[in-house]
């Protein structure tokens, strides 16, 4: 639920932590992981990687300093963010469920979706938290009051193919419809967030931004998915505790066409011209925002992240259905475009335009031939 930043909502920013490259780990979080591995036999040790990423301003904004990030499950797992908001866990055991806590003074009490550990990890692992203030703000905005001594706020991102928090390209899939199990009264939402990216309560399915949030949410368990014509949808599965934002954000949040994602998947695959073609948007991003914002303001643990995001995109691709590769192509004609210059990589709806078009057709008939079983 973000990018472009409109000026309605660059008016309810507010300022986050500075920026730089250092990462505080946890003395013996790797061995504590190691040693459980060892006290479970032959139980299958895996890693997840990511950053800390603040709600509007992901890509340009100053990174988020001192955040502590912990994993629910593992509480005696534990980091506290450094100047480029990287963090990583070591010594997970594959098939268990990781949920991401992260905790700062200038932010919401964030919780991640809950994912289940495959044996190549999580690799990237955002956690997109709003700050109290801007979170405050989008409250009046919409008028209601979440109650947070009683209830959870619950939000997510429906996401287009390659849907990212890395790069400044749209996100959404316009159009969805997004549900929980078990369902939520009316008066929870979903609310979805218009193009300017903001909540708006007129609003019956997603924008392009994507963004769905549900609000005054009881405590407990909840899986969400997605609905569109012609679009296949996975599931989220969500832990609700009172006063708490839950953020299934992207691409761990609902993936338009993606039935069963695995967020490691990517480390096998091979070099490609679609690699090439994301790998060369990551690095412009880096470039570009560094150039504008300075040095250090996308560190490259964040191009390694970036990487990692689009790698798992091209592998989630099911060949059957773009067997003539219209989507793969469509969706590299895109990024090359994006790639020509700094006003295209960090550009808005108006760069690009054709090939925008191109990509999101060539989604539509991707996702008509998965929802008919090819």
């Amino acid at each position: 639920m973000l990018r472009p930043v409109s000026p309605v909502a660059l008016a309810l920013l507010v300022s986050v932590a500075g920026c730089g490259d250092d990462l505080a780990v946890a003395p013996d979080a790797s061995d504590a992981g190691a040693e459980a591995g060892v006290d479970a036999g032959l139980a299958e040790l895996a890693s997840v990687e990511g950053d800390v990423l603040a709600f509007l301003t992901e890509v340009s904004g100053p990174r988020v300093v001192g955040a502590t990030v912990s994993v629910l499950e593992r509480p005696e797992l534990t980091v506290v963010t450094g100047d480029d908001a990287h963090f990583r866990f070591d010594g997970l055991e594959v098939g268990s469920p990781v949920t991401l806590v992260v905790e700062h003074p200038d932010f919401m009490p964030t919780r991640s979706a809950t994912l289940t550990l495959g044996p190549d990890g999580i690799e990237p692992f955002p956690v997109q938290i709003v700050s109290t203030a801007l979170f405050q703000a989008l409250a009046s905005v919409v008028q209601v009051d979440p109650e947070l001594d009683r209830f959870c706020v619950v939000a997510t991102t429906a996401a287009r193919m390659g849907g990212s928090l890395y790069t400044t390209m749209r996100q959404g899939m316009p159009g969805a419809i997004a549900t929980t199990t078990p369902a939520l009264e009316a008066e929870s939402g979903p609310l979805y967030f218009s193009e300017a990216v903001i909540p708006d309560a007129e609003q019956t399915t997603t924008s392009i931004d994507g963004g769905v949030v549900f609000v005054r949410v009881p405590p407990g368990d909840y899986t969400m998915t997605g609905s569109k014509e012609g679009t296949v949808w996975n599931t989220v599965d969500l832990q609700c505790v009172p006063g708490t934002f839950v953020n299934g954000g992207p691409p761990l949040g609902l993936l338009a066409n993606v039935v069963a994602p695995d967020h490691g998947v990517g480390h096998a695959l091979a070099d490609s011209d679609d690699t090439a073609a994301s790998d060369a948007l990551c690095e412009a991003t880096a470039v570009c925002v560094n150039q504008r914002e300075g040095e250090g303001s996308y560190p490259p643990a964040m191009v390694k992240s970036c990487k990692a995001s689009f790698r798992n995109t091209w592998a989630f691709v099911d060949e059957l259905c773009d067997d003539g590769r219209a989507l793969r192509d469509a969706a590299g004609a895109f990024m090359a475009c994006r790639t020509a210059s700094c006003d295209n990589t960090l550009g808005g709806d108006d760069v690009c335009v054709e090939e925008e078009v191109a990509f999101r057709a060539a989604e539509a008939t991707y996702g008509a031939c998965l929802a008919n079983g090819r």
